[in-house]
């Protein structure tokens, strides 16, 4: 019996890629590096945002933090205004908090990021506990941020799920033993996700939603 349902938050329950995308083009200007294609960007999203954009723009070890600094700001401007949860999400999480599951984000934004993007969205109050990258432990796909959430909610990687839009959120599960819910409607296709071979894919809200109440 699964006990602990684990969110990715970026592309999973919240609509946030424009913004993701939209900062990293950013930097880029104004660092005056070689622009690069949305998609690039996209198929980068879930990875720490230092290697996210060394590796996009070719950054030598010097530019990485300006480059951080940069992006955080402009991703925090834009956010205000763009960054909204799935129609879907509420519903989904209110049912799911209701079950009654203990419920945990872990993503890969830091954990102030994560803090303040939950409390803006309306997120924070139903859920158990809200985890991104502490300063000095490693980002995605290294299972660390799963693995606080778990043992924040008490919760053995067998009676856990972890529900994700990327193959980073796919490996960092299977790395610890831990079922695994991808959902179709972010940043990476449903081709790339299947090649890591998910418990489940969901499509839609409402499929995701009934798996993972069978699961009671």
């Amino acid at each position: 019996m699964t006990t602990a349902i684990v969110f990715d938050l970026d592309g999973t329950l919240a609509d946030s890629s424009s913004c993701i995308i939209d900062a990293a083009h950013h930097v880029g200007k104004v660092l005056n590096r070689p622009a690069v294609q949305d998609n690039d960007i996209r198929e980068k999203i879930g990875q720490p945002l230092d290697l996210l954009l060394s590796s996009l723009f070719d950054l030598e070890e010097q530019s990485v933090l300006q480059a951080c600094k940069l992006y955080s700001a402009e991703y925090l401007r834009l956010a205000a205004s763009t960054e909204c949860l799935f129609p879907e999400t509420m519903s989904l999480i209110k049912t799911l908090h209701n079950a009654p599951f203990k419920l945990a984000i872990a993503t890969g934004k830091s954990q102030n990021g994560a803090n303040n993007s939950t409390k803006r969205l309306g997120l924070a109050p139903w859920f158990d506990s809200i985890h991104g990258i502490l300063p000095g432990t490693p980002g995605k796909p290294d299972p660390a941020v799963l693995v606080r959430a778990m043992n924040a909610l008490g919760a053995a990687p067998q009676d856990s799920i972890m529900v994700g839009d990327t193959v980073f959120d796919l490996e960092l599960a299977k790395k610890v033993g831990v079922k695994t819910a991808a959902v179709s409607w972010g940043v990476h296709s449903v081709e790339k996700l299947e090649q890591l071979s998910p418990d489940f894919l969901a499509t839609s809200f409402s499929e995701l939603q009934k798996w993972l109440m069978s699961h009671q």
